[in-house]
């Protein structure tokens, strides 16, 4: 927030009863809770000082506050009102920093000429504005509007997205809400009482609505409609809504009337009302329909426009079908040609069904309505709105947005603000999948801030709650890192990347230890493979890794969203990557040659980078006199050689030669290393002799596995154990006695054997 607050010069109708009036007062007394604000009435014919002569109308609606904020005013009569000047008439002599203006269409000659900053908050029904008022409109400095609805129409008539802001509209939830003890003398007959409160216009689909319930209840139903809807600014010739309902052939003993009732009826109405009726063919905001979902009434309302900003998801919605032009009719207070843009046709069929489920079910959705009408209550306080409006207002006064703000990916997001140094600015870090908010933090100008999350996250960031961007990949420079020496690492990692890029259609690098495996390939022809530590530009940087955390267990949730040492292999990648997991077996650039042996001959690796890995050598070397007398040639591909009766030792081949041995044998047998994920990228099958992990953490297919689980086993998922890489004879239960890694030695020759010699039948 800003140091000092600026002083506000409001303007809008302040004094009345309809629901421009009732929003003004109500914001603007709010907002005169945060700002030094006064307010300047715009008043159709009276002044305010005679505004208790008006009939159904009071002193009271002038209070102590009111009296406090309104400095001025400014009269409009007849002709008078597309007078350029006529403002000038009531001058004052506030001194003010922003002008807020709550500007009614057709209206805006008043506005046009105001020194300073302008802020112009405008509700309206349809998908574009009047030119003349729209052209007006894009010369305020900001422009508020009610509903991302109205936002969207705003920005695709050609407003700059920058100028437009949400603020909402709000009710007064010490005066609507559920109210038991609420009583009428109208519903004291036990029938059931659907409300319609608004006027009889074309925009409201008011014949449409009544026309709905006469047709779909018959007359020997419980059902009444309550409506108050009279229009005396209507451009048609009949002055009360019985001269309408006459014309319009709609004349029923259960529409009951009621003309103009006090703003304590209204309430009443709409607390006690079984269901509230409302299918407008579009709405700017809907002031009824959030004040009678704030009381928990069952409410009924087309599936469109800027109602949606608070009733999407509640109540009882009306499909739509399409968009017919916008115009106003003969009982609109607006002409054929008044109206540009588009209309929502809602489906009347439909309607009559909501009304039927609503008649039906009412006490589920009674029930269901008082739920709803909490989250109403407290996300839509006028309090909270002010709160929105002052984050936008501050803005414009120190002159956000920042002039520049620069945001990367690497190794986490980060975010550097060049603005004003007037203020701080506070970064928010998002999950746009769950609007989580990860990390947050408060800035000056010209630094950075980072969140420490480093692993795929499509990121929101937020600038003093402003989203200044989204994580998006497509067509942009990423890299992915796989720092590991480990052959299976590698392969398990790879195809996930190249399924990275199939989703988020990226131009990706892929750093390993292992490139030549991979370049070459046409699956790989739009892939860049780097070497480790070489220098990139990037617009985001992946690492693909086992990472500690500083404490020295798997508890890294920084580089990693989960224990990595509690998930198979595979998936170390895909929850890095923000993917599925779902198994994808690598292509690798590898070319059979010729069969290297004459006659059958099965591969063995018996070496490994631990010794918990390790089986007895005197068992490996008894397993290959067996398979020898079974007629196989036994090849060991161990790299540091591996001498015994029988085994043809081949160490430290060329990468093509040892795939070409893997390729052409038929079986290999081997542990938890990289020879076995060599062999189950070439799809040929595995027989892995490996305890010390269970079924699944390991290759997932094309694998026969050697297990004995009656003895000490699965430290490696143990969340109490640590592997250490570094250290040869770790066994974290048994290290330095004769159990010593007893989870491999309690496999038997015979064991592996007899799965060997099924799979050789």
């Amino acid at each position: 927030m800003i140091k000092q607050k600026p002083k506000i010069f409001a303007h809008g109708s302040y004094i009345g009863t309809t629901g421009y009036a009732n929003h003004t007062k109500s914001f603007f007394r709010e907002l005169s809770n945060i700002y030094d604000l006064k307010v300047k009435n715009f008043t159709v014919g009276k002044s305010w000082n005679g505004y208790k002569d008006e009939p159904h109308n009071n002193e009271s609606y002038i209070d102590d506050l009111d009296k406090k904020l309104l400095c001025s005013q400014y009269l409009w009569e007849g002709d008078n009102l597309f007078s350029k000047d006529i403002y000038t008439k009531y001058s004052n002599n506030f001194k003010h920093d922003i002008n807020l203006v709550l500007c009614e269409t057709y209206h805006h000659v008043f506005y046009q000429d105001y020194q300073g900053p302008k802020i112009a908050y405008n509700v309206w029904e349809t998908t574009r504005q009047p030119e003349e008022f729209f052209n007006q409109l894009n010369k305020f400095d900001q422009i508020w509007v009610a509903s991302n609805w109205q936002r969207d129409c705003t920005i695709e008539q050609g407003t700059d997205p920058d100028k437009v802001k949400v603020i909402p509209e709000a009710v007064d939830s010490t005066i609507f809400f559920p109210n038991k003890e609420a009583t009428l003398p109208e519903y004291d007959d036990g029938r059931f009482k659907f409300t319609m409160f608004g006027r009889w216009d074309y925009r409201k689909s008011t014949k449409e609505i009544i026309e709905s319930f006469l047709e779909e209840f018959k007359e020997d139903e419980p059902v009444d409609l309550i409506l108050s809807i009279d229009n005396h600014m209507a451009k048609d010739s009949f002055k009360t809504t019985e001269e309408r309902l006459k014309h319009y052939n709609l004349v029923d003993s259960r529409l009951k009337i009621k003309h103009f009732p006090s703003r304590e009826e209204y309430i009443k109405y709409l607390q006690k009302g079984h269901v509230f009726l409302s299918c407008a063919r579009s709405e700017g905001w809907n002031l009824p329909l959030i004040e009678a979902m704030a009381c928990g009434t069952p409410s009924i309302y087309s599936n469109c426009s800027g109602q949606l900003e608070f009733a999407k998801g509640k109540g009882l919605p009306v499909k739509i079908n399409g968009t017919i032009p916008a115009i106003g009719g003969e009982y609109s207070i607006y002409s054929q040609s008044d109206l540009p843009g588009e209309f929502y046709q809602p489906d009347y069929n439909d309607l009559k069904k909501v009304m039927r489920d609503a008649y039906v079910n009412y006490k589920k959705h009674k029930k269901q309505a008082l739920k709803e009408s909490i989250k109403i209550r407290e996300k839509f306080t006028w309090a909270n709105i002010a709160e929105i409006a002052e984050i936008e207002i501050d803005n414009l006064i120190t002159n956000l947005p920042p002039n520049k703000i620069e945001i990367s990916f690497i190794d986490g997001p980060k975010v550097e603000v060049i603005g004003s140094n007037f203020k701080n600015y506070k970064v928010e870090f998002i999950d746009s999948r769950t609007d989580k908010l990860i990390h947050s933090s408060t800035i000056s100008n010209n630094m950075w801030t980072k969140c420490n999350k480093s692993y795929y996250i499509p990121w929101t960031i937020k600038v003093d709650g402003k989203v200044v961007h989204k994580l998006d990949l497509k067509n942009k420079n990423v890299v992915i890192s796989i720092d590991s020496k480990s052959i299976g690492d590698t392969l398990a990692w790879v195809p996930q990347i190249l399924e990275f890029v199939k989703r988020h259609k990226c131009k990706i690098t892929i750093s390993t230890f292992f490139n030549k495996w991979f370049e070459g390939l046409k699956e790989y022809k739009d892939v860049t493979f780097i070497k480790p530590g070489t220098k990139f530009n990037a617009y985001a940087y992946y690492k693909i890794g086992w990472f500690k955390s500083k404490e020295g267990d798997w508890k890294n949730f920084d580089n990693h969203p989960t224990q990595v040492n509690t998930i198979p292999l595979i998936q170390a990648a895909t929850d890095i990557l923000g993917l599925p997991y779902i198994v994808k077996t690598p292509l690798i650039n590898f070319t059979p040659l010729k069969r290297p042996i004459k006659g059958k001959y099965i591969c063995i690796g018996p070496q490994s980078t631990a010794g918990l890995k390790e089986w007895p050598h005197q068992n490996w070397r008894k397993l290959a006199k067996l398979l020898h007398s079974k007629g196989y040639k036994i090849v060991s591909l161990s790299l540091n050689g591996f001498k015994g009766t029988n085994i043809i030792n081949k160490s430290n081949l060329p990468w093509d030669e040892l795939f070409n041995y893997l390729h052409h044998a038929d079986l290999f047998i081997g542990l938890g290393s990289g020879l076995s994920w060599i062999n189950w990228t070439l799809n040929k099958h595995t027989v892995m002799i490996n305890n010390f992990v269970p079924y699944g953490y390991d290759i997932p297919n094309n694998l026969t596995k050697i297990e004995n689980y009656k003895v000490c086993n699965g430290c490696w998922v143990n969340k109490d154990y640590v592997f250490d890489a570094g250290d040869w004879d770790w066994c974290p239960v048994y290290k330095g006695t004769e159990k010593q890694h007893i989870c491999q030695k309690s496999l038997t020759v015979e064991q592996v054997f007899s799965k060997v010699d099924k799979l050789l039948k």
